[in-house]
This record gives structure tokens, C-alpha cells and sequence, in this order.
């Protein structure tokens, strides 16, 4: 029997999701997009399981939402898919893929002026702590607690949903 697991393991050493959109675009056209759906759901979880929304949005991985969105819909995890759409949903539309202009929306829709901004880039210790006080308006905290919670238990979990898939449907480009 496969798992989800034995799907998306190669995936770490074919999918570039650190350079650009373009470069992201380029390692996955070769592959099965149902691979990449669903490697993109599993690096969205570990990402958001790890650091929330923020670090989500924050990373280059945050390159691959669009693709996490559809493979969480194509693993039977609806909810899930809708919490990531909304979160993403301040940062506009189109979803920024690239990590520059991610930075800025997240910016845009923190609620803060420029100035309150440069004051909390000021005084914080580093980039990422900035960032962390700036989207404290937005929703990423109640949206990563329902997030949390949909991983456990939303069709059976996401390692049972994922490894469903995983055994359900043909990788072939």
C-alpha cells in the first residue's frame, strides 16, 4: 500500500520553491500535477503546523499556496483549503507568489500606517519579529488555531486524507 509520504519524498529534491515563481514554475511543469498538489498541501501544513500563517506567508514556500489551496481540495479537505484562501485573501488578488511582493501585502494589509510601521521595524530586533507585531490586526492567529484543529480531524486527518489520495490517483504527467 502507498502512502502520501512515498508520493511527495522525491519531490523535495525536484520542486525548487526557493529562487522565484518563475523558477518554482519551471520545476514543476515536468512533474504530475497531481504530485505537486499534493506536496504543496503537505509543505502548506508543515509550514502553518510550524510557524502559523505568518511563516506561511513569510517563506519562500509561500510560493506554492495556490497549488496547497487546489491539493487540499483534491485530498477531500475543503475547510482547509477555505482557511487558506482566506488568510491569503488580504494579500490581494492575484496571490503574490513572489516573496518581495508577499512581504509588501502583507504589509498593505496590516492596518498600520507607514510611520506606525517604520516605528515597529524600529524597534524590533530583527525582520521576522517586525512582521510578527505588524499582522497583529490580521486573522492569522483564530485562522491558525481552526487550521490546527481541521489538520486532526477534517476526512479523517490530513495523513489519512493525503494517503487516500495518494493510493487513488495515477501520477502521470
Amino acid at each position: 500500500m502507498v502512502s502520501y509520504w512515498e508520493v511527495i519524498e522525491p519531490l523535495f529534491q525536484t520542486v525548487d520553491y526557493g529562487d522565484s515563481p518563475e523558477v518554482f514554475a519551471r520545476s514543476i511543469a515536468p512533474l504530475p500535477y497531481s504530485s505537486v498538489i499534493l506536496f504543496s498541501a503537505h509543505m502548506c501544513l508543515a509550514e502553518i503546523h510550524n510557524g502559523g500563517f505568518l511563516q506561511l506567508f513569510w517563506n519562500t514556500t509561500g510560493v506554492l499556496v495556490p497549488e496547497g489551496i487546489e491539493g487540499f481540495s483534491a485530498i477531500g479537505m475543503p475547510t482547509m483549503a477555505t482557511l487558506i484562501e482566506e488568510a491569503a485573501r488580504p494579500l490581494g488578488f492575484p496571490y503574490p507568489r513572489d516573496r518581495n511582493e508577499r512581504w509588501d501585502a502583507i504589509l498593505m494589509a496590516s492596518g498600520y500606517s507607514s510611520r506606525e510601521l517604520k516605528r515597529i521595524f524600529k524597534k524590533q530586533e530583527n525582520l521576522y519579529l517586525a512582521f510578527q507585531e505588524a499582522v497583529t490586526k490580521l486573522p492569522f492567529d483564530a485562522l491558525d488555531k481552526q487550521f490546527w484543529s481541521c489538520a486532526k480531524t477534517e476526512n479523517g486527518g490530513f495523513q489519512l486524507a493525503a494517503t487516500r489520495y495518494a493510493r487513488n490517483t495515477r501520477f502521470v504527467q
